[in-house]
């Protein structure tokens, strides 16, 4: 539900082409959800606020979280699949 939310609010700024302060538009989360994402997203400078009630994405900094989110998750799914197999080869030769 948060990465679906992320992915709502940065497609909002992206269909409106709000990537640079020129180009801003308002945003007024939908959920409680996409509210404490939104917060978190301007917090990081993620979402840039251009005044006056009007954001953007930050392109970069978007890529760049996703890259970021990405190499600590792969290191877990490559060991949750390491365990998997274990437990499946436990299983089979019980």
């Amino acid at each position: 539900m948060v990465s679906r939310a992320r992915r709502r609010i940065a497609d909002h700024f992206t269909v409106q082409h709000a990537t640079s302060a020129d180009d801003a538009v308002a945003f007024v989360p939908q959920s409680r959800i996409e509210r404490s994402q939104f917060e978190r997203m301007l917090a990081r400078g993620v979402v840039r606020e251009a005044g006056e009630g009007r954001y953007w994405l930050d392109i970069q900094a978007y890529q760049g979280e996703i890259e970021s989110r990405r190499r600590k998750l792969v290191p877990i799914v490559i060991i949750l699949t390491v365990i998997a197999a274990g437990l499946i080869l436990l299983a089979y030769r019980g």
